[in-house]
């Protein structure tokens, strides 16, 4: 099964908010894109290690469990009729993006 990110979407006055939770994830590692009448989040899980003593930067872990990590991903939301597409905006912090999605 593909990992998905949990996520939230409500209605907050005169805007919808999805609110989608991805730790592990450098901002830079995030995409938002809308198309037509879908919103898109694709992000992948950060490659740098911690450091830890006696490891080098080469070296490769072996896994004794792995939930996270690897793979890229990504969400679709299909956009209700009555949105201003054109001013979504979106904010990353502490772990959750947060997509502001105006009403018409």
């Amino acid at each position: 099964i593909e990992w998905s990110p949990r996520m939230n979407v409500s209605e907050l006055g005169s805007n919808y908010v999805m609110t989608v939770e991805i730790p592990g994830v450098h901002v830079n590692d995030i995409r938002v894109e809308v198309d037509d009448r879908k919103l898109t989040v694709m992000a992948k899980h950060s490659t740098e290690c911690w450091k830890v003593a006696g490891c080098s930067n080469g070296s490769i872990s072996a896994y004794h469990r792995r939930e996270y990590g690897g793979e890229p991903y990504q969400i679709v939301w299909t956009l209700p009729t009555n949105v201003d597409k054109d001013t979504i905006s979106a904010e990353f912090l502490n772990g959750l993006l947060q997509i502001i999605i105006p009403k018409l």
